[in-house]
């Protein structure tokens, strides 16, 4: 699933981001967020999982089979082997909840409402695109058995739409930047500026 290869350049940046930043609460809002992708795509690991299982369990011919008694008859004291049907409920759930932690990942907080956004939004865009291919694909298979309700689906493919609509604009062009005057006289005016300058250029060489 592409949700899982592209959700690594995002954690990446996200995981850079929180070692240069000093600020802590900015840092720990940023740590936050590289969590929560960890959480989702921890889940969406195991929802391939079981749609693999699924499949499986198909090709096998296993449909919750069950032990039988002395006269034929399913034999419910002991487990069945396996319900493709309801490993593919499973399935949606561990996607949405999935959804859920991309979600909590970039909701603004009060003090840093910017830090709300897709550092790497082309390949975000593939994250949530594949997350709604996928309970689509589910819902839909369910529905042709009769077996689903669209409804229960429905408001967390939107939430996806609407979370890439908000956090994956796109990244506009850098406008040119200042010269190497400018940025000689900047530093030599202010104190901080000439900080910042050599902070940068200490981490650059560690």
């Amino acid at each position: 699933m592409q949700t899982t290869t592209h959700i690594g350049a995002e954690h990446q940046a996200l995981t850079a981001e929180e070692r240069d930043t000093t600020a802590k609460e900015r840092q720990g809002t940023v740590r936050r967020m590289a969590e929560s992708l960890v959480d989702a795509s921890r889940l969406v690991i195991n929802a391939m999982t079981m749609v693999a299982t699924t499949m499986g369990l198909r090709d096998l011919g296993i449909d919750a089979q069950m032990a039988k008694d002395a006269d034929g008859r399913d034999y419910s004291v002991l487990p069945a082997a396996g319900d493709p049907i309801e490993v593919l409920h499973d399935a949606i759930y561990c996607l949405q909840i999935a959804s859920s932690h991309l979600g909590k990942a970039y909701v603004p907080t009060r003090k840093y409402p910017s830090l709300a956004t897709a550092r790497r939004p082309e390949h975000m865009k593939m994250v949530l695109a594949g997350l709604r291919d996928a309970l689509t694909s589910l819902r839909d298979e369910l529905l042709a058995l009769d077996l689903e309700n669209s409804a229960d689906t429905d408001p967390c493919i939107a939430s996806l739409a609407e979370l890439e609509a908000r956090t994956c604009r796109a990244v506009p062009a850098p406008a040119d930047g200042p010269t190497r005057e400018d940025v000689v006289a900047a530093i030599l005016s202010r104190p901080d500026i000439a900080r910042a300058a050599a902070g940068a250029l200490q981490r650059a060489r560690c």
